[in-house]
């Protein structure tokens, strides 16, 4: 399509590599993804590159320093974040859930089976969803660090996800 065409520089190099990872993940691990989790996922990360601020090296005067956005007026928005430390066992979700005058609702803080830091990241956004829906919130923002996962989970590739935080976020979504 048209929208894809303007990325093909940078979308077919991912494509290939993620073939290539896909192959050794089946072929060393077992594992097995399906043909729509690596569309999507390509597609993501090439947007997210062709959308990414590119700094001038001998000059740093076009950077824009990132800070907290309030929700919209009766909304509230549910800020994620995960990590995966390399020499542990284990892995670490937070959220913070605010409303439009910056006011804290919730926060919480998880320790979780180690995992990779997309499959960690869609854990804390499926935690603080559910934790929003059971406060019963229905207008809901996200803020996350990764912009690859924001877009897995909007478009409509996310119920063939392999990832089941994927397909529930997805599920969520779809509710209302």
């Amino acid at each position: 399509s048209s929208t894809i065409d303007g990325e093909w520089p940078t979308l077919f190099p991912i494509v290939s590599w993620l073939i290539w990872k896909h192959r050794n993940d089946f072929i060393f691990k077992g594992a097995s993804y399906s043909n729509m989790d690596l569309i999507a996922t390509s597609i993501a990360w090439a947007r997210s590159i062709s959308n990414s601020v590119r700094v001038n090296n001998s000059c740093c005067s076009d950077y824009t320093k990132e800070y907290w956005q309030p929700p919209r007026v009766g909304w509230v928005k549910v800020n994620i974040d995960g990590s995966v430390p390399k020499h542990t066992s284990s892995a670490a979700v937070d959220d913070v859930i605010r409303v439009h005058k910056g006011y804290w609702l919730f926060g919480f803080g998880l320790r979780i089976d180690r995992s990779g830091i997309f499959q960690t990241e869609a854990r804390a956004l499926y935690e603080g969803l559910v934790v929003a829906w059971h406060e019963r919130f229905r207008q809901i923002e996200v803020e996350s660090d990764n912009p690859i996962l924001i877009d897995v989970v909007s478009n409509r590739y996310a119920v063939d996800s392999n990832l089941s935080e994927i397909r529930f976020i997805r599920t969520m979504i779809l509710k209302e």
